[in-house]
């Protein structure tokens, strides 16, 4: 069975006592002894971190990768596989430098420690996983896998339009593969969270808040500035209309031709930028009569569920017959620069 978690790409260095905060592991993350040091993660670090943060488009050699990303495998164990076949990704601009680097990371032998007041217990405890293969996807590779492999079986042609925090990726991806010459990546929604935070600057002080707790408000549409609820959605509508002005429409005119077009009649959007209405109707208006544009079902989940549909593929051409299934999972990693998701399939070899 397939089942998706996610949590805020976001940690703080932090050296207090927590007691109980949350129910659930997501909601209360703090790993110790992680390089000598201790850190509170996703959800615990945006409540109770100062400048909860991550670099953007970090790199296997960067601590916020390593840290993510082991805790996301924590996640993918479910407290019962010790055995990985994992499958993560990158944007396309740095897929091909990278990607070495995440393989010599990841395929090993691990061991992380945790926190359990955090969720009740009385210290901390040792998780040991072992990630048995693992491969790097472009980003966009992997959302047009779980477009073509997933629910949807898309066979035909169609235009792909990544919307994520750090990048925004385009390309044309026939049955055969992606058309390279039509690749293009971007900034992403950073550039509208810098856009919002530029103009709400002009009138308050913001408190030295990081991108990323800006975002959350960005999400929400409104925070409170001075202890006054603000609403920013018309400032979030016309930062998000240049953003699509400025930056996705002309990626698609430079790299898109009328041939393209005719050879693709749709467009999926995938990416957490799918999810504002704003950017899937200014779409629509570009292209009503050309292109009919369709929101990928979930579509902050594309890009982790493609990445799993893969590692399924490598643990039924690599695993040995006699090998003890049970304690195998496979596993999509796709650490985004806003949200970690991490895809899990345990029935793969049914």
């Amino acid at each position: 069975m397939e089942k998706s978690f996610i949590f805020p790409s976001v940690f703080e260095e932090d050296y207090r006592d927590f007691e109980k905060v949350a129910d659930s592991f997501l909601e209360a993350m703090r790993i110790v002894n992680f390089k000598d040091k201790s850190f509170i993660v996703g959800e615990l670090a945006l409540k109770e971190g100062h400048s909860p943060h991550k670099f953007l488009n970090s790199s296997a050699e960067d601590i916020d990768y390593q840290l993510l990303g082991l805790i996301g495998l924590i996640i993918a164990t479910q407290g019962t596989y010790n055995k990985l076949i994992l499958t993560v990704g990158f944007p396309f601009t740095t897929y091909q430098p990278y990607r070495s680097g995440a393989i010599e990371f990841f395929k090993r032998s691990h061991e992380i420690e945790f926190d359990t007041r955090t969720l009740g217990g009385t210290g901390t405890e040792k998780v040991s996983f072992t990630v048995q293969e693992v491969d790097v996807m472009s980003e966009i590779e992997g959302c047009v896998s779980s477009i073509r492999n997933g629910p949807l079986k898309e066979k035909d042609n169609f235009l792909i339009a990544s919307l994520g925090y750090g990048t925004f990726e385009l390309a044309l991806s026939s049955p055969g593969g992606l058309i390279y010459r039509t690749t293009h990546s971007a900034p992403g929604l950073m550039y509208v969270v810098n856009r919002l935070k530029s103009d709400l600057e002009k009138k308050y002080y913001l408190s030295l808040l990081t991108e990323q707790q800006l975002e959350r408000a960005f999400q929400r549409g409104s925070m409170i500035i001075n202890r006054r609820d603000t609403d920013l959605r018309e400032l979030r509508s016309k930062a998000l209309r240049s953003y699509y002005n400025e930056v996705i429409s002309p990626s698609i005119r430079k790299k898109i031709s009328d041939e393209d077009f005719y050879r693709a009649q749709k467009i999926y959007l995938v990416g957490g930028g799918a999810m504002y209405n704003e950017i899937v109707e200014f779409f629509k208006e570009e292209f009503e009569g050309v292109l009919k544009v369709i929101v990928n079902p979930d579509p902050n989940l594309a890009a982790s569920k493609g990445y799993c549909q893969h590692s399924v593929e490598m643990a039924n051409s690599r695993i040995k017959p006699m090998d003890e299934k049970s304690s195998y999972t496979c596993v999509g990693l796709d650490l985004g620069n806003n949200n970690t998701v991490i895809t899990v399939n345990n029935e793969f070899f049914l």
